[in-house]
């Protein structure tokens, strides 16, 4: 609007105060804070409704992360102990060729000759015993297709070798006592090592998976026979291992058995920690896929601390946009996974996962919306403190500055509105001149022709209103006078406020009181008539 615009560039009548700000810039500062306290009343109701939570991204993207940290660790876990197997059956093949070379014997004179099979095994236990303290492994082992008594029942699958296992695991870096898991009492002694508690002779082929898989190997790369068992028990034990499974070839490239590396589950708890995060804990796991759900009975699992989890029955998955939703017995997971290198004997693919337990999320993330609710509330409550204090430092500096005109008074005190006091200033030089008739200032008479020209366009219902503000009725008055409620009453203002660009009562009351002083009161009532 022109005129306000004009006020908001201000003027100086000689003898007014100069300074102050102008109406134009405090009600800019009032809007701005009812704007500010109406985007405040915004962000608590997208706050409320979770709209604005970024949660479910951002968990997605930390999930990701430790899915990506996961699989490369599992990977680099599972490709050493492979190329550490590897050169185990490498060096086993080549002791076990020297040991026959010398005495001149074929691989099949093994069988049912326990002497050969306990000096066997005793020149092979240095090995196994370098290989264990070089890997990252609970447990290492051979088995070569021999068998000391091939009359005995179930001597087809029994067979020579030595299984070599650490005893009373702590830490993720085994070390300490080494128990003799399996192999002859003779080479045990030779050695000087414990016979484990649970100890047999030779190793039972059947409770090997894959086993068959791998004496059957023909190709010429080792690295392409290897195969995982997945989660076995442990005969005899309450332990549960992965085990690898590398073939055992002899110089004419016959595979005479196998060889490999042992993870208990106990071993790769420790080895697999959960991770801390914001939303909760990761938990970690290796497990077999089928289709849309892990084998939980044949999956290694890291450390489960603090959720019930367990190594048992199936975990379906559903895909989402953020992460995945893992349902295992009616308990909900969060996380990601994804299938990474590695044959199982089963054929099935070997997925890694990282989950952390729904409710720990949901926790976390019912708080983080708490704060922005909370911090959302606070700054409505200020913004809408501050338009009340900045309302009240505005119309109260009006009403001061127009009693002050009204007074006459010569002393009177500048109210910080630039218009208000040069118009007071203007009045007061009117009483001192005596100068009744004088013409009014350019941007008085301007204020004045505009507000008459806008009064205009009220109709006649609004303009008997105005006269009877202006003779100083209130709107309890008005509407017994006109025989209507007050609510249309009210309703007449607005109409009246927009048309003359007031925004509020004090406004308008302030307008009337000058458009009286300078005796052109009834022009604005009458609507620009005389």
């Amino acid at each position: 609007m022109q005129w306000k615009k004009r006020w908001n560039k201000g003027w100086h009548i000689h003898g007014a105060p100069g300074g102050g700000y102008s109406i134009g810039s405090r009600l800019a500062l009032y809007w701005l804070c009812l704007v500010l306290a109406a985007l405040a009343a915004a962000l608590f109701l997208l706050s409320v409704t979770g709209v604005l939570s970024r949660t479910a991204r951002q968990f997605g993207e930390t999930a990701a992360l430790q899915q990506k940290n996961t699989a490369a660790v599992f990977i680099s876990q599972m490709d050493v102990l492979t190329a550490q197997g590897i050169e185990l059956s490498e060096a086993v093949s080549g002791e076990m060729e020297r040991f026959l070379a010398c005495r001149s014997l074929s691989f099949e004179a093994l069988n049912d000759a326990p002497d050969l099979i306990a000096a066997l095994e005793s020149q092979l236990i240095p090995t196994l015993k370098t290989a264990l303290a070089g890997s990252t492994c609970s447990g290492v082992y051979f088995c070569l297709d021999a068998t000391a008594n091939t009359a005995l029942p179930g001597s087809k699958s029994s067979r020579m070798g030595v299984y070599l296992r650490y005893s009373s695991l702590r830490s993720a870096h085994p070390s300490g006592s080494t128990a003799y898991f399996r192999g002859t009492v003779a080479a045990a002694r030779e050695n000087g090592l414990q016979l484990h508690n649970r100890w047999n002779p030779e190793l039972d082929t059947s409770l090997i998976p894959g086993y068959r898989q791998v004496m059957s190997w023909e190709d010429d790369r080792l690295s392409g026979g290897c195969l995982w068992t997945g989660r076995v028990p442990l005969l005899d034990t309450w332990e549960n291992v992965t085990l690898l499974c590398v073939p055992v070839r002899d110089g004419a490239g016959v595979v005479r058995g196998i060889c490999g590396m042992e993870l208990s589950e106990l071993y790769f708890s420790l080895s697999h920690p959960t991770v801390s995060s914001p939303y909760g804990n990761f938990l970690m796991l290796l497990a077999p896929m089928n289709g849309e759900t892990l084998l939980l009975d044949r999956a290694m699992l890291g450390s489960t601390e603090g959720t019930d989890l367990s190594a048992s029955g199936e975990m379906r998955i559903r895909t989402g946009r953020d992460y995945d939703t893992f349902t295992w017995n009616g308990t909900t997971y969060l996380g990601q996974h994804q299938v990474v290198p590695g044959r199982l004997a089963d054929g099935h693919p070997l997925a890694a996962v990282t989950l952390v337990p729904e409710n720990i999320y949901r926790h976390r993330a019912q708080s983080a919306r708490i704060g922005w609710t909370l911090g959302s509330l606070g700054f409505l409550a200020g913004m809408l403190l501050l338009a009340v204090a900045l309302s009240r430092r505005f119309t109260t500096p009006i009403t001061q500055g127009f009693a002050a005109a009204r007074s006459g008074e010569q002393n009177w005190q500048p109210t910080g509105i630039r218009e208000i006091d040069e118009l007071t200033a203007y009045f007061h030089s009117r009483l001192r001149e005596k100068q009744a008739e004088e013409a009014l200032p350019r941007q008085v008479e301007s204020l004045v022709s505009e507000l008459t020209d806008r009064a205009k366009g009220l109709t006649g219902t609004e303009r008997v209103i105005l006269r009877y503000y202006a003779e100083g009725y209130t709107v309890k008055d008005i509407s017994g006078l006109l025989f209507i409620s007050a609510g249309t009453v009210k309703g007449h203002n607005s109409h009246i406020y927009s048309k003359l660009g007031v925004d509020s009562y004090n406004a308008l009351k302030a307008y009337l009181d000058v458009l009286r002083r300078c005796e052109r009161l009834e022009d604005l009532l009458q609507g620009g008539g005389k």
